[in-house]
């Protein structure tokens, strides 16, 4: 791999939140688009971990607080440095701060942990929390690894063509810098789906699974707005400002079903039933003349797409960051 940087940290090369607010805004669809393959993928592989997204909330909150302790004490590992070690001494936790920052109940937030004990994640004793990954087969997160690489590496070629950078960085260059910095960059990422997913399931959808089963209708009335606009060659800037409306106006044939949804998650088809009758209730999706479902128009769709423009801010940051940190902290 090429040397990226020089060994002496050059401030004036860092990359803001609003270089890449500003490439995200002008190139949306297509790079909109990587992002949501990331989210779908990422999403999915945490379903399978146990079948129950608070379960892998509350892990990746105790990781990532963890995290946090090795960056105070400035204890780094690259990718394959933690995930062949069987073995972490967690981070003490307060069951309240947990339940606090995933919105969810105390007694769920006890009850879950308790659930992690028993299948031998989590040993906790007087003095220690451990995390014993050879006890239960947790995921590597390649392909997000992967994905991200990819969206950040997009990033970088329109950086360089509005001369934020002068030369752009390869999907593969930047998995191996995140792997190589795999603890505190992994850490930004995890932070931020923290933060994003709750903030989704909170406001609207009251459990992680209903978010998801939701996300994957929006990805795939993304995926054919994607392919519609390339045909007919119509990007432009404004196109982040219309895209609901481009959305929602796309054939009813592009809906998903029940079964497809639940081939597409993990999630078991009764379970993605119940979900879809509580968000077509909602408001959220209909159900078209073809038997498919699709986002609706609606005014709390309204506002989740209000709440799209906020959220291109939050990617924004969490990428600056993965993306000054990977370089910075390469040798």
């Amino acid at each position: 791999m090429k040397t990226i940087i020089n060994k002496r940290l050059k401030f004036s090369t860092e990359v803001h939140p609003s270089d890449i607010y500003n490439v995200l805004s002008k190139n949306y669809i297509n790079l909109i688009t990587d992002y949501f393959d990331l989210q779908r993928v990422w999403l999915n592989n945490a379903y399978l971990s146990f079948k129950d997204l608070d379960k892998y909330f509350i892990l990746i909150t105790l990781v990532s607080k963890t995290f946090d302790s090795y960056a105070e004490y400035f204890v780094k590992y690259n990718f394959e440095q933690f995930y062949s070690t069987n073995e972490y001494e967690l981070k003490k936790f307060n069951i309240i701060n947990i339940s606090k920052k995933l919105k969810i109940s105390k007694e769920t937030a006890r009850r879950k942990i308790i659930e992690l004990e028993k299948i031998g994640l989590l040993k906790k004793n007087k003095k220690a929390i451990i995390l014993k990954r050879n006890s239960y087969a947790l995921h590597r997160p390649e392909s997000a690894i992967q994905l991200i690489s990819k969206f950040l590496s997009k990033i970088s070629k329109n950086l360089k063509k509005n001369n934020v950078i002068k030369d752009e960085i390869s999907s593969a260059d930047f998995e191996i810098l995140i792997k190589n910095n795999f603890t505190q960059c992994w850490n930004y990422f995890i932070k931020f789906q923290i933060k994003t997913c709750t903030n989704f399931k909170e406001k609207w959808f009251k459990d992680y699974e209903t978010f998801q089963i939701w996300g994957i209708i929006v990805y795939n009335q993304n995926l054919a707005l994607n392919r519609k606009l390339k045909m007919q060659k119509i990007f432009t800037e404004k196109m982040k400002d219309s895209y609901l409306n481009h959305l929602i106006n796309l054939p009813e044939s592009i809906g998903l079903n029940a079964m497809t949804i639940s081939d597409l998650t993990g999630i078991p088809r009764p379970t993605v039933i119940r979900k879809l009758k509580n968000l077509v209730n909602g408001k959220f999706i209909k159900k078209n003349k073809n038997g498919l479902f699709e986002i609706n128009r609606s005014q709390i769709v309204e506002e989740i797409n209000d709440n799209r423009l906020e959220n291109l801010q939050n990617i924004s940051e969490m990428s600056s960051k993965m993306f000054n940190t990977a370089r910075f902290l390469t040798k």
